[in-house]
């Protein structure tokens, strides 16, 4: 089945959020792969970011939202990333190295590629179809890649939107831990990874044990590119049900994991 209408495109370009009006086409499929995927929606990469097709698309920042790390403030919850010695170590001497051999033509190649807006794969896992069972709609989704291009203006990252897969497995929505041994988190990134260490592989969950979100870093890619990625909680999405904690400021911080903004 496809969906065509008169869509609102946002683009970044250069760290600026622009908004365009244009035609597109959002083709829905349902599918049965090797993963068992229920339903894959894929989007115009170049046409633009996601496509927006109401106002419910557009993140709209409000008072609160002056912030870009989430503080963590509620015991309650947490973000999963800790980091060992060896990893530590590991950062300062990539630094150290990054500030050594930094030049204007590096600097110049390196930002070049941060406007490169990143494509993004939202794997919606679910036990119902409902959104307590964790079957969040379309607009959610590009609500909260509208509001990741919001957190990062200025930064030169962007995000667009490539695709939404759905898969209903209870196990991996109601069972996971925020831990990256999780045997849950392990076999449903290694059934559903989509693309190489350019693509952003998100994947919305019921975490088990209160986490927020778990994110890799970028140097785990090369021994584990099938794990890449970020998990966050379901309903953390702008306008979601967990509250104080719906802005999409999650997903924010657990990509800045993923890019190694924030360690």
């Amino acid at each position: 089945m496809k969906l065509s209408a008169l869509t609102l495109l946002l683009l970044v370009v250069g760290g600026v959020v622009a908004i365009l009006v244009e035609d597109a086409t959002e083709g829905i499929e349902a599918v049965e792969t090797e993963s068992g995927l229920d339903e894959v929606t894929t989007f115009d990469l170049d046409a633009g970011d996601a496509l927006v097709t109401s106002a419910d698309d557009i993140y709209t920042p409000d008072a609160t939202d002056g912030t870009l790390v989430i503080p963590f403030e509620d015991d309650s919850f947490t973000c999963g990333n800790t980091l060992t010695e060896s990893e530590i170590t590991l950062i300062e001497s990539q630094f150290s190295s990054d500030l050594t051999a930094q030049s204007v033509e590096a600097a110049a190649a390196a930002a070049a590629v941060k406007r490169s807006a990143i494509p993004v794969v939202w794997h919606v896992i679910y036990s119902s179809k409902t959104v307590a069972g964790g079957y969040i709609s379309n607009s959610a989704v590009k609500k909260s890649i509208s509001a990741l291009n919001a957190h990062y203006k200025g930064s030169g990252f962007g995000f667009k939107l490539k695709q939404i897969k759905r898969k209903k497995n209870t196990n991996w929505f109601k069972k996971m831990k925020g831990q990256p041994s999780d045997s849950y988190m392990v076999a449903m990134k290694n059934a559903l990874h989509t693309g190489g260490a350019n693509t952003l592989n998100v994947y919305t969950v019921d975490f088990v044990d209160n986490m927020l979100g778990w994110g890799t870093y970028p140097w785990a890619y090369k021994s584990y590119p099938k794990q890449d990625g970020v998990v966050i909680q379901y309903n953390t999405y702008p306008g979601g049900s967990l509250k104080n904690y719906n802005q999409g400021k999650i997903l924010t911080h657990e990509v800045g994991h993923w890019i190694r903004i924030n360690c």
